[in-house]
């Protein structure tokens, strides 16, 4: 486990800094060059205008940084898209990331808003990890191949399958999981009460394939079944990567489309196997905010 770095997280005041950001979005995703990152002209557009860039300083070094913008939804309500959060590699793991989200609730909660929403790649387990674990997120939104073929190293070759998350800035749910009063759940906690609703079979040391789904399922609580690293499924196969993406597909759509909402995420070593699972329950809105959990 790395040691935690501190950083001093603040606006970008100097506009020849955000050239700087620029190189951590490259460094973090692998890019092949600018032309997949954000512009710096654009950062400075998003700051002065209701958005928000901030940046993670070690000294006089920016390691991390946060983007996001003033959105709006259908029925006119405001609230804040994240559409990036980067660390470079070197500070994964360091607590840059959980210090840069928490800024960004600060700063929305003083905008008067409670919503802040992103995508990610649900099959990213540290991501997901870090999202629902930490920052106690939700998701009912499912998209496929959302942004197209991307050309950045973590993407690369990958249908862009992606959740929509929303994190209820004032809820109980929130305010208890990142001050640790709402520790997610073990798989011990859930396996009497979930019902799987993906079966895998092993067939490489890390590496599962999905056997078959059921989109029958009746139980309130479910289990969805993702790879254990994603990465070592992509080094196995590119193929066998997109094929995961592609047998989720009907299984998360058809169970949010019921009212199912994805609340945690589960990670867990079973004979030396890492694990990961999604569980999804299908209960009001109102109650998950409320900090409530099945199997409490």
């Amino acid at each position: 486990m790395k040691k935690t770095v501190e950083v001093t997280i603040k606006p970008i005041d100097d506009p020849e800094k955000y050239w700087e950001v620029v190189d951590v979005s490259i460094d973090a995703w692998g890019m092949k060059d600018y032309r997949d990152a954000v512009p710096a002209h654009m950062m400075k557009a998003i700051a002065d205008n209701g958005g928000l860039v901030l940046a993670a300083f070690e000294g006089d070094k920016i390691v991390g940084f946060v983007l996001g913008i003033l959105a709006m939804d259908n029925q006119g309500k405001l609230y804040h898209y994240s559409h990036q959060l980067a660390v470079r590699r070197k500070y994964r793991g360091t607590g840059v990331a959980i210090a840069l989200k928490l800024a960004q609730r600060r700063h929305v909660l003083n905008q008067g808003l409670d919503l802040v929403t992103w995508t990610f790649d649900p099959q990213q387990g540290r991501n997901a990890k870090f999202n629902f674990a930490k920052l106690g997120v939700i998701c009912r939104k499912f998209y496929r191949n959302y942004y197209g073929i991307l050309q950045d190293e973590i993407n690369r070759g990958l249908v862009t399958d992606r959740f929509k998350v929303k994190w209820w800035i004032k809820s109980k749910r929130v305010e208890k999981r990142i001050n640790g009063r709402f520790p997610p759940p073990k798989m011990e906690d859930v396996e009497d009460l979930a019902e799987p609703v993906v079966e895998t079979e092993k067939i490489a040391q890390n590496v599962r394939k999905i056997k078959k789904v059921n989109l029958d399922a009746k139980n309130d609580v479910l289990l969805v079944e993702v790879p254990g690293n994603v990465d070592k499924v992509r080094e196995y196969s590119l193929e066998l990567a997109n094929n995961w993406r592609i047998g989720l597909r009907p299984v998360f759509e058809k169970y949010f489309s019921e009212g199912y909402i994805a609340t945690e995420f589960i990670s867990h070593v079973e004979n030396g196997e890492r694990r990961n699972f999604y569980m999804l329950w299908k209960a009001p809105l109102e109650k998950i905010l409320e900090g409530e959990a099945p199997w409490r």
